[in-house]
């Protein structure tokens, strides 16, 4: 009988398996349908299939950069010598010029204008290590880079197009800086790499000299690859040789059964990804969480510039600074694609949204003092910002409803004018949305459909 094609799933998932139980020792504290993940380690996998870009936070030594480097190895088919060498180390001295690319001296004095690309930028993967520990001041010039994949410098640029990109993050020290509210935008999601366990530590201790890491290494293609990226040549044929490489070290991965993800494949999951639909539970959570952080009775929506105004109800717009953004949407969207197609789910549903959402809000969102205040004190076992971001889209507390739990009440009527729109009842959905919105004290999605509806 014929071998039964492998499933693309299935190659991520061994993935995901052989980096979590050899390389990146931890414990599970992610569930979706009733599987259980590691967060880090997911939300890296996620971020791998869609090119997207994470934040790790944690402490000293806790793991953060070591799970980036591997994922970005394994999934890209990369010696670990060869990222670790191209990664990015974050120190207040950081330049455009040690970031990006500084001017060929010698057609300087010449008289010619001329760019030497930094590795960092040649590589489509990126890790930038201790990413707070640029100052403020500097963290514009990444901004295109990471959300677009386009670097400039002089008169020249080179666009490697949307790649997985990873920053890490100590937490609070007096050698780091603040992430200005651009930067934190352009990350799709943030996680915390946490503490693995004592039993997984007593094993992690052992490898003291990081002999694992001999695995995934390859000192001589690293060492060509090194000579590539230097040769001056143009960014085009520099990624041709490159892609030599990596098709010679997935061999050496194939021969200790690792899989490989080929350029066909990932292109293939990105196409399949995109085909996932949300069902209508998925979708309409989305629409309701959508509306409480865009719309203000007040207002007319949201604005950063505006006081923070609670008499129309303790909905999420009440609870924080600012207003949502397209990108955090579109994050929301992708990530949740991406977790159900790797569950091998023919549709979005809620779980995957109500679990992607909080990764991908808590670093973008500015929780007012009083909402920090209430939580603060509470038994939790993530970062409090993280556990105010669960709690508050997810069913609350007896203080502040959460997301979840006003969707619950309010779907029904929200399907109700949706059903009234679809025949083309429109008066009538209209007359409804206004019941709904009870003089501006209703939810904000029935104020917004109003102004769909041209009646406010």
């Amino acid at each position: 009988m014929p071998k039964t094609k492998e499933k693309l799933q299935d190659k991520v998932k061994a993935l995901y398996d052989r980096v979590g139980s050899e390389f990146y020792l931890n414990r599970d504290d992610f569930e979706v349908n009733g599987e259980k993940y590691n967060s880090a380690l997911l939300m890296g996998t996620l971020t791998e299939l869609n090119r997207g870009n994470m934040l790790l936070f944690g402490e000293y030594g806790g793991g953060k950069t070591t799970s980036a480097e591997y994922l970005q190895s394994v999934f890209n088919g990369l010696p670990l010598d060869l990222v670790k060498r191209v990664t990015i180390r974050g120190n207040p001295q950081l330049t455009e010029e040690k970031m990006v690319g500084r001017p060929h001296y010698g057609k300087m004095h010449q008289g010619e204008e001329d760019v030497v690309w930094q590795h960092f930028v040649q590589i489509g993967p990126k890790i930038f290590d201790e990413f707070n520990r640029m100052p403020e001041s500097n963290q514009a010039v990444v901004l295109n880079g990471i959300d677009r994949g386009e670097w400039n410098y002089l008169n020249d640029f080179i666009s490697t197009g949307a790649q997985p990109f990873f920053a890490t993050c100590n937490y609070a020290d007096r050698g780091n800086n603040s992430l200005i509210p651009p930067i934190l935008d352009r990350f799709d999601v943030a996680v915390e790499s946490k503490f693995p366990g004592v039993s997984n530590v007593l094993f992690i201790a052992q490898d003291y000299h990081n002999d694992k890491d001999k695995i995934l290494s390859n000192p001589g293609l690293t060492r060509k690859a090194l000579d590539i990226l230097n040769s001056g040549k143009p960014q085009a044929e520099v990624q041709k040789e490159l892609e030599a490489i990596v098709q010679e070290h997935e061999k050496g991965l194939i021969a200790k059964d690792f899989a490989i993800l080929s350029k066909e494949d990932k292109e293939k999951i990105e196409q399949e990804v995109r085909a996932v639909p949300f069902d209508k539970d998925a979708e309409q959570y989305f629409a309701f969480l959508v509306a409480e952080m865009n719309t203000s009775p007040k207002y007319g929506q949201k604005r950063s510039i505006d006081p923070i105004s609670d008499e129309n109800g303790l909905y999420l717009q009440s609870s924080f600074v600012g207003s949502g953004s397209r990108r955090e949407e579109k994050s929301i969207v992708r990530y949740a694609k991406s977790l159900a197609w790797l569950q091998n789910q023919d549709e979005v549903n809620l779980d995957h949204v109500t679990q992607v959402a909080p990764y991908v809000l808590w670093h973008r969102v500015k929780w007012t003092p009083e909402t920090q205040n209430t939580f603060k004190d509470n038994d939790r076992d993530d970062p409090l910002d993280l556990h105010i971001t669960k709690s508050l889209l997810g069913d609350g507390t007896n203080e502040i409803p959460g997301v979840k739990k006003r969707f619950g009440e309010s779907q029904e009527n929200y399907q109700r004018i949706i059903n009234l729109v679809g025949y083309g009842e429109i008066d009538e959905a209209l007359e409804e949305a206004k019941e709904y919105s009870s003089g501006d004290k209703g939810h904000p999605i029935f104020q917004d459909i109003l102004k769909d509806l041209g009646g406010n």
